[in-house]
């Protein structure tokens, strides 16, 4: 048959349902769309919508041949709805009247003379879906299975408006609706696919040489079913990014036993005649190849369909498939390496560049230190003892502790930047007694110039004390350094509000706005006195400390003053 003559199918009205409904991005548009589709795909003479509220049945919209309970709420214990969702089950009623699970007098104003009621949610019920005849009768089990076909689609439709809609009220989802993952999570999967030119020829082969008329390539995971490229002659309905119910899909089944599923015509099959796929979906041709990546996971699959009979059980067919699968799948190996590859090179070249920086920047620093110990080491060699020895001692002991505070800096830059990060060893001190230890280190180191320090006392808190005392000895000789010498360096330390909050604030000139993010850059040093030394690592390393703590460092320059503050919260297992 022409394809392009071909008229709307089952299997076509059906998958566009189902695509509408789980497209629905709110509650109301999720009900309208099941209203506006569920009859006309199941050839009911009535659907309605129930959604579970608390202990009650609420029946939140219809569509029937006459009015039902729209608007109503019901006790889940005396209504039809109610049962179907405490049993987790579908309810089958031929006939109203020979069944004890109906409230006859609700029904006897009614139309309804047969139903079918099925849970939305079949693990964990938020709702129900109905359908109803004017007669006696007993549903096949095609249209039982379409109408739990159409609930599982509610669910997602559901689960994704509850999520839409608390993100965008900034509140919690709605109570008893569990958050499914949003379509938006297969985007990259989707994008994957259609990056691969070769699909589209791929999936036109393939309906060429089997006559059938959709083919696509689906992401098939344990609870989703997503279209990531799709050719279409059929009206099927289905585009990239679609979803189908899992459970009503054949590819579930595959991506257990990873084997070929195929059949030239599910009625004349044995295996499959009775197989709830091809009479949900009106299918009698069908093909699905796993497709397998180079790790052994399985990905999804490449299928075929047709609501006609085809000839694709045979090695030609199956070889074509199975090669088509194979080539997808490197693809899309080939693509996952090609990233991994530009993350590792990235990676080397970021090393490559710190290894560089930190040679030329350690040899430069080091220099200086190196010869004065060397200059003092020959002099005491020549002279001997001598009144002026120990101000060498001294000399050449401090150029050794800046040697070694230099060597602690690179030491903390390679744990922040190649291994697991900056470790902690948390101990109950008094934090504001750290501090002023700290204050007087560098103002013995800096006797010129005038450090201020304020701090509420006792500050109790289980912390690392050292390494705070690093932070904010790195911060506060920053502050020395590149503040102006005829105004204070001010520190202060408080908790507020259930935070630590420590500042330290100098004068001078202002940082520009497009330096401050460049500060905390490791080998960044500031442009501030000339002659200053120094890898360009404290602010770096400050802020890692910052970062290990559970806290961070914000900065504020102006004309008058420039401020660093490091914000932590204090949990109660920290304040002692």
């Amino acid at each position: 048959m022409d394809q392009a003559t071909r008229t709307s199918t089952p299997i076509a009205s059906l998958s566009k349902a189902l695509a509408r409904i789980v497209r629905a991005r709110n509650t109301e548009e999720a009900v309208s769309t099941l209203r506006e589709t569920a009859r006309n795909v199941i050839g009911c003479e009535g659907i309605a919508i129930i959604l579970k509220d608390g202990d009650l049945c609420h029946y939140v919209e219809e569509d029937a041949i006459g009015p039902l309970w729209k608007g109503q709420k019901f006790p889940a214990v005396a209504c039809v709805s109610g049962w179907s969702m405490r049993n987790k089950a579908t309810a089958v009623i031929p006939d109203i009247r020979a069944d004890d699970r109906i409230p006859y007098e609700l029904y006897a104003g009614t139309f309804v003379r047969a139903m079918a009621m099925t849970p939305v949610r079949s693990d964990a019920p938020i709702g129900a879906i109905g359908a109803y005849w004017s007669q006696p009768y007993t549903p096949a089990d095609w249209e039982v299975e379409v109408l739990e076909a159409l609930a599982e689609a509610a669910a997602t439709a559901l689960d994704n408006a509850a999520l839409i809609e608390s993100l965008t009220a900034g509140s919690s989802p709605r109570s008893g609706v569990a958050l499914a993952p949003r379509n938006d999570d297969f985007a990259r999967d989707v994008k994957r696919v259609g990056a691969i030119a070769a699909v589209p020829t791929m999936l036109d082969v393939v309906l060429r040489i089997t006559g059938m008329g959709f083919a696509a390539v689906a992401r098939v995971t344990e609870t989703r079913w997503i279209a990531c490229e799709v050719l279409d002659r059929v009206g099927f309905g289905l585009k990239p990014g679609d979803e189908l119910p899992i459970e009503s899909t054949f590819c579930n089944e595959i991506r257990g036993h990873r084997q070929t599923i195929v059949f030239d015509d599910a009625a004349e099959d044995l295996q499959y005649c009775d197989h709830h796929t091809p009479r949900t979906y009106g299918l009698r041709s069908y093909i699905s190849q796993p497709i397998i990546l180079e790790s052994g996971a399985f990905w999804g699959t490449l299928c075929a369909i047709d609501s006609n009979p085809a000839k694709v059980n045979n090695p030609e067919v199956l070889g074509a498939f199975k090669l088509f699968a194979e080539l997808i799948a490197h693809h899309l190996d080939a693509e996952t390496r090609l990233v991994n590859t530009s993350v590792a090179l990235e990676r080397e070249r970021e090393l490559s560049e710190l290894r560089e920086q930190f040679i030329a920047v350690l040899g430069h620093d080091l220099r200086n230190p190196i010869a004065a110990i060397d200059a003092g080491t020959s002099r005491l060699m020549k002279e001997g003892w001598t009144e002026r020895s120990p101000v060498l001692l001294d000399l050449m002991k401090a150029s050794l502790s800046r040697m070694s505070g230099l060597v602690d800096n690179v030491m903390d830059l390679a744990r922040a930047r190649m291994g697991g990060g900056i470790t902690l060893s948390l101990s109950e001190k008094d934090l504001s007694t750290t501090l002023q230890h700290v204050v007087d280190e560098v103002s013995v180191a800096n006797p010129t110039r005038r450090i201020t320090a304020a701090f509420d006392g006792p500050m109790r808190l289980a912390v690392d004390h050292p390494r705070l005392a690093q932070m904010v000895s790195n911060l506060l000789s920053n502050a020395v350094t590149h503040g102006a010498d005829d105004k204070p360096v001010a520190i202060s330390g408080r908790i507020a509000d259930g935070c630590l909050e420590i500042s330290v604030t100098n004068g001078g000139k202002p940082i520009e706005r497009s330096e401050i993010d460049k500060l905390f850059l490791p080998f960044k040093r500031g442009d501030g006195r000339s002659g200053v030394q120094g890898l360009g690592l404290g602010l770096y390393i400050a802020s890692q400390i910052a970062q290990a703590q559970g806290g961070r460092i914000d900065v504020r320059s102006d004309a008058d003053e420039t401020c660093f503050t490091f914000r932590m919260s204090i949990s109660r297992d920290r304040a002692m």
